[in-house]
């Protein structure tokens, strides 16, 4: 890899903890880099499987800043036979994933950006928010794997999964280890990202990405098409 003389995004958004949220033109400009560097991979069959804020960096250049990606210790083929080993960071971790779903594609990396995307725009870890923490702290005590404690509170976060909205969770390796699931749930990240936040077009990608069931969930090159990035296409 060619040096980045810069930051890793982690960095950044520890140092703005304290500040006002990053403008929605900002958070697109990053999410037009990431998303295109992430439609290179699917292009090149690499599934990344870690992207988090600590992966990616960020450089000045002449034009603005430029966000690459790093760190593919974890990365594997697309063309690789199942079952794949679990990786990842727990917090960007797909749902399928954490269900134990035994071969998973590049769609993975894209609920990671998403959860990118969700930090970038509220300025905090997105399972970590202060309405789902101390539920999930209480799931990791009863439960025994941390990843069941993870995807009880995605769920608790987007909803129930059930036979219409994700049909393949049921058969899923972990899914019978889970506590009791609130039948019907509906998802709650549009009380956590208002419009006054992220406006109707931005939050498009953001549930987008954001979608438990990996064939509904949308890819990297699907997302560029998106009319939030139209501007920046033009």
């Amino acid at each position: 890899m060619d040096l980045v003389a810069g930051q890793s995004l982690r960095d950044i958004l520890d140092e703005r903890s304290s500040a006002p949220p990053l403008p929605e033109a900002t958070v697109r400009a990053f999410m037009l880099q990431l998303l295109t560097g992430a439609k290179g991979m699917q292009d090149r069959d690499i599934v990344h499987r870690d992207i988090k804020p600590a992966n990616l960096l960020v450089a000045d250049a002449e034009d603005g800043e430029v966000l690459k990606i790093c760190d593919f210790g974890l990365a594997i083929s697309a063309s690789d036979p199942p079952p794949h080993s679990e990786a990842g960071t727990m917090l960007y971790t797909a749902p399928e994933v954490l269900a134990g779903k035994p071969d998973h594609d590049a769609l993975v990396d894209a609920w990671s950006i998403g959860c990118v995307m969700a930090e970038l725009v509220g300025g905090e870890v997105l399972l970590l928010r202060a309405d789902v923490e101390d539920a999930l702290l209480e799931l990791q005590r009863l439960c025994a794997a941390q990843e069941i404690a993870y995807l009880w509170t995605i769920f608790g976060l987007l909803g129930t999964p059930d036979d219409v909205t994700w049909p393949e969770f049921a058969s899923l390796p972990r899914a019978a280890k889970m506590p009791p699931l609130k039948l019907g749930q509906r998802s709650r990240l549009r009380e956590l990202f208002p419009e006054e936040t992220l406006s109707d077009e931005g939050f498009e990608v953001l549930s987008g990405l954001l979608t438990c069931s990996p064939e509904k969930r949308l890819t990297a090159a699907d997302a560029l098409k998106l009319p939030w990035f139209a501007a920046d296409a033009d």
